[in-house]
């Protein structure tokens, strides 16, 4: 059985707490900012752009906020998705809005106002690019949006430019105190024949609580409609029993079956026993306690993965 989610886990409401802060403390910056600007006689002149732009941004911020609430309240995930529009829009106002006030400010010549342009363009990039996606993505690719939200999909992991640099730089030669990176430096685990059921995960070196055991293992799953699978039969269809997370009316999977790395092998414990690891929110496993080597990993199935014909 492979990596999954708790079903109880509802990724929209479970950042409520992380939105609402966000959207306060941008409100209260573009505020501040927008005092500023309008005691400035330095673009007395020429207030129009920097306020107008900050000042919208304050009212998308505050509007952004209170929809939130109300989104839930109702619990209504379409609510907060229509407003996530005023959040982009007034994300890139106030990058806009910044910039402008900063050349009138300080009356800087054409070239360094572009420099200005390109910088508060780069930084908005994101945000105006995710106010376009709620606005014309396709039908298919905004509902996998929804159901990532909603939980019950798997989030689709998205490299951004930050993660592009990062990863380019991890790789180049380096001085390494203990060693070179080795392909066992992250292994705990191996397979084994299971006293439990098969082939089991058995511990090879001694594993503290919370460690994540997998956390190199860079396989994807993919998601199959279980009206797919039901066409399945044989050992083919024992394959999907087997190794999946069944969830939602789906399974998910790896990309091929010829892809199951050791993570997907863990058992469920003998009854009356405890598991000693458990389901991270990311399709991690981590410790539950400290591990010795030697013993045979298990993990309780129900906490992630359900029965796909009643939608669970």
């Amino acid at each position: 059985m492979t990596q999954g989610k708790q079903t109880e886990r509802v990724p929209w409401r479970g950042n409520s707490s992380f939105v609402t802060t966000y959207y306060s403390v941008l409100t209260a910056m573009v505020g501040a900012i927008l005092a500023l600007a309008i005691g400035d006689r330095e673009i007395a002149a020429h207030w129009h752009g920097p306020i107008g732009l900050l000042a919208f941004s304050m009212i998308c911020f505050i509007w952004g906020l209170e929809k939130h609430g109300e989104a839930m309240d109702e619990d209504n995930v379409d609510k907060y998705l229509t407003w996530l529009l005023a959040y982009n829009a007034g994300s890139v106002a106030m990058f806009f809005g910044i910039e402008a006030y900063i050349a009138l400010h300080y009356h800087v010549d054409w070239k360094a106002h572009t420099v200005i342009f390109f910088l508060a363009t780069f930084a908005s990039f994101k945000w105006l690019s995710d106010f376009m996606y709620l606005l014309f993505a396709r039908g298919d690719d905004y509902e996998a949006y929804r159901e990532e939200l909603l939980g019950s999909r798997a989030p689709e992991k998205v490299r951004d430019w930050l993660m592009m640099v990062h990863g380019f730089i991890r790789p180049l030669p380096k001085c390494e105190r203990n060693g070179p990176f080795l392909p066992d430096t992250e292994s705990f685990t191996r397979l084994r024949p299971s006293p439990v059921h098969g082939v089991g995960v058995f511990a090879i070196r001694n594993i503290a609580k919370g460690t994540n055991i997998f956390k190199d293992d860079q396989s994807d799953m993919i998601w199959i409609d279980g009206k797919v699978v039901s066409e399945k039969s044989g050992e083919n269809r024992k394959l999907y029993d087997d190794f999946c997370v069944k969830r939602g009316g789906k399974y998910g999977c790896p990309k091929g079956f010829n892809n199951l790395t050791v993570s997907w092998y863990i058992n469920e414990p003998l009854k009356g026993h405890d598991s000693n690891v458990v389901c991270g929110d990311e399709y991690d496993f981590f410790a539950a306690r400290d591990i010795r080597a030697g013993e045979e990993l298990t993990v309780d199935y129900s906490t992630y993965s359900g029965d796909p014909e009643s939608g669970e």
